[in-house]
């Protein structure tokens, strides 16, 4: 297998971007992709956008795939994506990712130099200036210095990452699933003894102030992807282990995160939108487990 990246120089970089009303955002995440040091070909997937990011991207790509509203299956249009470029490693970007650097896209791609048995790579994320604290501090969490990601089950975001089209082929994204199709696809090539590596030099801003009732939902569909991806025993699904126990750590970690950085007034948001991450993931990871796809331990 040719080392992957050996297609810089020689071909332009595939670069997918989905996208759904996200004006102006698009606008910033497009012009950071204009100036990367690596030529690039970009492919958009836009689900029918009403608010001029169509007719912004038609000025960056005239490969434009229209999802039509009430269609988009993520598993699905990630298939179609990988359909619908031509090299050996894809680039995916979100259309409200802004990436800091001009060596971002070219930092995941070498993400893949020397081991042709990664699967994936997933570059860094940081919070917006104006991100709550309890959200700054889950990006933080969650990406970092990536060495917080030691202590988890899996970890992986498809917001900004690569990956390659052979292990692709054999193990093509599910469909079945709405929320974390990611997840589910990394933690499949692993089972199947790939790797996916953590490139924190590739980095883009991207965040989100969510209400309690859109972290509850996000949750929601996140608890019930983690039921159809993952095994779990008997204690590891009851409401103690899987809910409670994270609530109280979370609640824990919190604190002391707002007391070193000084943010007193961002402690109360801590038990209120951790409420919310408790009902919501839940109530999903339950009716995840009631359902055909579930995956539990003897």
């Amino acid at each position: 297998m040719p080392d992957s990246s050996s297609q810089i120089g020689e071909t332009p970089v595939d670069v997918v971007i989905r996208s759904h009303n996200d004006m102006p955002i698009i606008r910033d995440t497009l012009e950071a992709l204009a100036i990367q040091d690596v030529p690039l070909r970009l492919t958009a997937f836009d689900n029918a956008s009403n608010d001029g990011t169509r007719e912004l991207l038609a000025e960056h790509t005239d490969r434009i795939h229209h999802v039509p509203a009430g269609t988009y299956v993520p598993g699905r249009v990630l298939n179609e994506a990988m359909e619908a470029t031509e090299n050996e490693i894809v680039v995916f970007i979100n259309s409200d990712c802004i990436a800091q650097h001009a060596t971002a896209v070219r930092a995941l791609v070498d993400g893949f130099r020397g081991d042709p048995n990664i699967a994936a790579v997933f570059g860094r994320q940081i919070a917006h200036p104006d991100c709550w604290a309890v959200y700054e501090k889950d990006t933080e969490d969650t990406y970092g210095d990536g060495s917080r990601q030691q202590y988890w089950k899996h970890c992986f975001s498809m917001a900004f990452s690569a990956i390659r089209r052979s292990v692709w082929r054999d193990l093509p994204f599910r469909t079945e699933i709405q929320y974390s199709e990611d997840i589910d696809w990394t933690w499949r090539a692993r089972q199947r003894g790939h790797a996916i590596r953590y490139v924190q030099d590739g980095m883009v801003m991207h965040s989100h102030n969510y209400t309690w009732k859109q972290f509850y939902k996000r949750q929601f569909g996140e608890g019930k992807a983690d039921a159809q991806i993952f095994a779990w025993s008997t204690w590891e699904r009851s409401w103690w282990r899987f809910a409670l126990l994270p609530f109280g750590r979370q609640c824990v970690s919190d604190l002391r995160y707002f007391l070193k950085r000084g943010k007193l007034l961002a402690i109360p948001t801590s038990p209120y939108f951790r409420t919310a991450q408790l009902l919501g993931r839940w109530a999903g990871f339950k009716e995840g487990l009631a359902s055909e796809y579930a995956i539990t331990k003897p």
